[in-house]
């Protein structure tokens, strides 16, 4: 059997250089703006066998219901919103680039390929990390996953993950197609646990979804089939009350996943579940939160606070708004101090043009401060400009808004080059999506004002964009 690529672009095979996949664009040419000229269909298979059929597989759908009331059980869960061609394996049909990998094996290659190098040794001992970090924790738990169970949903979510990653490798590295098929197989079996009862667990399926979330990352996608999976996962999690992941497993999953479900619901401006009281409490009346957590806890009324800036008007609704984001700023500018306060020597420090951390621990937490600051700060800005007679809290002028929401953004543009180092793998640059997009975004708004800023900050993103070619999923049509 031969397997022949169609995601390469016609420009990217003339040049004979690295495509992604990307559509409507890849991100070479969103690097070098021009048009794309699109592909042939995703790929033939050029065989004795007959060729798989392409078939669109929904992955989780929206469970109805108040969020956090458990109406659905997920055996109950209808099948998931993405919609996506998936070239569905022949059932006689064996990759012939890639031997079976034992289940072992492939949580290896995940943990190598996603979580930090700093980390890898603690969990290949057995240990988890000391630190909670934003959104890496949850790939520490697929050993203790699979010891809970075989779960053929999560094997096959594992397998897809492991296989994505290997799609970028150099020494071990696998065609696209197989990391498809084994991504085909692995929508289907979710889809077949979420309609089986107790077919599987709901951490496991959490997990699983979690696995798919990533290999998106890596495979020709679109952001809306990333942010289906990551809609969905947060749908199933309301399938439980809060007080399910106050300990164990729920509770390492529930703090892993958070932080992405935050992030997902600040940039589409709609309020999350987790930002009622008992979803902030509830999962930590047994263990107390860490200060990535605590962190979180004050971000997850900001979507709430965009979407009500974007339905609501009058200057009472303004006034009320300006209160609340007063509040959470002083919230902020305490954690900072606090978190900065702890050790001795200093959080962070600059080496030339760049910032530099002690830790990916306190890189994530600042600069997602600094991100929730700068989109708080321009709320701030955008109510007093609707409504100036309304006057922003006593400590921080108009002209100061424009300062400090300058001064963040660039303290994160300067630390994305930590972030992007080698040796924090798949987590580093996912991690640095929504501070970057914040900075960029912030200064690109300032016009003149920010003209050398802006220039200074698009360099850094296309930089990033051409060592790691999946941001451009988040960053489509910015350079």
């Amino acid at each position: 059997m031969k397997i022949r690529q169609r995601t390469t672009c016609q420009i990217c095979r003339q040049k004979k250089i690295s495509c992604d996949g990307r559509k409507p664009s890849c991100g070479q040419c969103l690097l070098r703006n021009i048009t794309c000229p699109g592909y042939p269909p995703d790929w033939i298979f050029i065989s004795q066998f007959a060729p798989s059929n392409i078939q669109t597989k929904p992955i989780l759908a929206r469970v109805s219901g108040h969020p956090g009331v458990t109406k659905h059980p997920p055996s109950q869960l209808p099948g998931i919103l993405l919609n996506r061609k998936t070239h569905e394996p022949n059932g006689s049909l064996r990759s012939l680039y890639h031997e079976d990998l034992p289940l072992d094996k492939l949580i290896e290659i995940i943990i190598q390929g996603y979580v930090p190098g700093t980390d890898v040794a603690a969990i290949q001992r057995g240990v988890s990390a000391s630190t909670p970090r934003i959104c890496g924790a949850w790939a520490e738990l697929l050993p203790d996953l699979v010891k809970a169970g075989n779960n053929t949903a999560l094997n096959a979510a594992i397998k897809a993950f492991a296989f994505s990653i290997l799609v970028c490798e150099t020494q071990r590295k696998i065609p696209m197609a197989t990391a498809l098929e084994a991504y085909s197989v692995a929508l289907r079996s979710v889809n077949d646990s979420l309609k089986i009862p107790n077919k599987s667990s709901l951490v496991q399926l959490m997990a699983a979804v979690m696995c798919l979330l990533f290999a998106e990352l890596v495979l020709p996608t679109s952001l809306e089939s990333w942010t289906a999976h990551l809609e969905g996962l947060g749908e199933l999690m309301q399938t439980r009350e809060p007080q399910f992941y106050a300990s164990g497993i729920a509770h390492r999953l529930f703090v892993g996943a958070r932080p992405a479900l935050i992030v997902l619901k600040i940039q589409s401006r709609k309020a999350s579940f987790l930002a009622s009281k008992e979803w902030q409490t509830a999962p930590f009346q047994e263990i107390i939160p860490s200060p990535m957590q605590a962190l979180m806890n004050e971000a997850t009324v900001i979507p709430g606070i965009i979407e009500r800036m974007s339905q609501e008007a009058g200057i009472t609704t303004a006034d009320r708004l300006l209160t609340e984001l007063e509040a959470l700023l002083d919230r902020l500018a305490l954690w900072e101090t606090s978190f900065q306060a702890t050790p001795e020597a200093p959080r962070f420090w600059y080496d030339g043009d760049c910032i530099w951390f002690d830790s990916l621990t306190t890189a994530n937490g600042l600069t997602h401060c600094w991100a929730f600051n700068v989109i708080c700060l321009t709320c701030v800005g955008k109510i007093v400009g609707l409504f100036p007679d309304l006057r922003p809290f006593a400590h921080i002028s108009r002209g100061m808004i424009s300062q400090e929401t300058r001064r963040m953004s660039m303290l994160i543009c300067r630390s994305t080059k930590y972030l992007m180092q080698d040796k924090m793998k798949l987590f580093g640059p996912t991690s640095i999506v929504l501070p970057l997009q914040t900075a960029y975004d912030t200064l690109k708004a300032g016009g003149a004002e920010t003209e050398r800023d802006f220039a200074c900050c698009k360099e850094i993103l296309e930089s990033a964009l051409g060592e790691k070619h999946f941001l451009s999923l988040f960053f489509k049509g910015d350079v």
